[in-house]
């Protein structure tokens, strides 16, 4: 596979204002997310490492960091655990998959490596317990509960494990490599971004139907999309672009033209958001439950019509 990209490289963007919008509408209450990170914790995490994380993955951490650090089907790493191997710090990676996400110690421009996670062979005799998930789960559950001892202990378990199996690399390095296909999984910023909203909509269509009445929801799905360009034509202020780097909140893999996946209406105060993994249709979110009307007064604004998992607006 060729390493060079189909696309010019570029200095990674901030995207702070990004995150800082969307996270008005992260639902913790209901994930359990912990607390959120510091800068004096970057800080001590980026002494430790001896390397200044890239803006954008600073800005992830600083922000979102306690939400999308929470295990899921791919999460990234608390940022006190993570560690070098070699010259990539692997910093997102799978519960049920071995496909892991990192960068490279001496690349400009931050972009993103993949690689293997090796599973390492269990034997028999090995204690089940004695393993680097199960740390990885022992600090998640301490930090969630603010258990700053167990934290240090579970830390401690965790980096001596990978002192006493150094050999055993959890990385197969042959099979690291950059994606060229797309600037979205190329790119930490556009990269971290598509990985934000696939986990907010996610969490809102299960999550918030403990919110929704029969007369108020959270969580509101338009019809089936239009054309791209029919639709985007109809969205006007106050819903605007998430982002003015278009290329972090567009649909790389439409043929015809490019979807933005991310509105936000500040003075509504509401999301209009589209899963970044295709479905055909607009999330529209909330941060408290509403009445099917101001989904219908937002459906004037997008050129879609809207309805609720209560019902409201289906037919």
């Amino acid at each position: 596979m060729s390493n060079t990209p189909k696309f010019a490289l570029r200095k990674p963007y901030s995207i702070r204002a990004e995150l800082a919008a969307l996270n008005p509408f992260v639902r913790r209450e209901q994930t359990g997310a912990m607390q959120p990170y510091t800068m004096a914790d970057i800080e001590a995490a980026e002494k430790r490492l001896n390397f200044q994380l890239p803006a954008p993955i600073r800005e992830l951490y600083l922000i979102m960091g306690d939400y999308l650090c929470l295990q899921n089907e791919f999460y990234f790493r608390a940022l006190e655990l993570l560690r070098w191997d070699g010259d990539y710090l692997l910093l997102m990676h799978g519960l049920s998959d071995n496909l892991g996400f990192g960068l490279r110690r001496d690349d400009p421009n931050a972009t993103v490596y993949e690689w293997i996670c090796d599973v390492l062979a269990e034997d028999e005799d090995d204690d089940e317990d004695d393993f680097f998930g199960s740390f990885e789960d022992d600090f998640e559950l301490c930090r969630h509960r603010g258990d700053a001892e167990g934290m240090q202990e579970a830390r401690a378990d965790y980096f001596a494990f990978w002192q006493e199996n150094a050999g055993r690399s959890e990385i197969i390095p042959e099979t690291i490599r950059q994606n060229t296909h797309a600037p979205f999984t190329f790119f930490w910023d556009a990269f971290i971004m598509r990985h934000a909203l696939s986990r907010m909509v996610d969490d809102a269509y299960i999550l918030d139907e403990a919110k929704m009445t029969a007369e108020l929801d959270q969580f509101y799905i338009s019809n089936d999309l239009p054309s791209p360009p029919s639709l985007q034509s109809q969205i006007v202020p106050p819903f605007v672009p998430l982002s003015e780097h278009l290329e972090l909140i567009t649909d790389a893999n439409s043929q015809e033209a490019q979807l933005i996946q991310a509105y936000i209406n500040q003075e509504d105060d509401c999301l209009l958001l589209a899963h970044p993994d295709g479905q055909n249709c607009y999330y529209l979110l909330t941060r408290q439950p509403v009445p099917y009307s101001f989904a219908q007064a937002m459906g004037a604004k997008c050129g879609l019509r809207f309805h609720s998992r209560n019902g409201n607006g289906q037919k």
